[in-house]
């Protein structure tokens, strides 16, 4: 993945989004929805009316709020740079230049290993560790940024 960072001016090596199967409850539980409101609108009456704005609220607040969950929080891995960006209405953006980066530590359960997401800790000099929780593919992402790391540092010694 090729492409530029506006926050940085730097070219994206990789982004990573929370994971889809980190949100998987609130899904299930969103899609749970669906049969109060299928039931509520085949009944046709006061109590289905009911059982369907009841059904229709469940899917909006879980699935809606997976979605907003999912584009809150983004992380780039630029050229010199780690960007974690987070919030929808106001925005938090936390950079790291890959040369300040002592660890890069992978957190995973046994789910989440099957599943393909976990979490990324980063931890850099003189600044806060940043926790990304339910990245997809934290594994990958690690890999990439332990070969940034390595080709800034060699642009950094000439």
């Amino acid at each position: 993945m090729s492409s530029h960072d506006p926050s940085t001016g730097e070219n994206v090596l990789r982004e990573a989004r929370m994971s889809w199967w980190a949100l998987w409850p609130r899904v299930f539980l969103g899609l749970l929805g669906l049969l109060p409101l299928a039931w509520g609108l085949l009944r046709q009456d006061q109590l289905g009316y009911v059982a369907a704005a009841s059904g229709a609220a469940l899917v909006v607040w879980f699935i809606g709020g997976a979605l907003v969950r999912r584009s809150a929080m983004t992380v780039r891995l630029t050229d010199r740079y780690l960007v974690l960006q987070t919030g929808i209405m106001s925005r938090h953006t936390s950079t790291v230049m890959l040369n300040r980066v002592e660890s890069l530590d992978v957190d995973q359960s046994l789910w989440q290993r099957m599943c393909g997401y976990g979490t990324l800790t980063v931890r850099g000099t003189g600044s806060e560790d940043l926790r990304l929780a339910g990245i997809a593919d934290p594994v990958g992402f690690q890999t990439e940024a332990r070969r940034a790391i390595t080709v800034a540092g060699g642009n950094a010694a000439f």
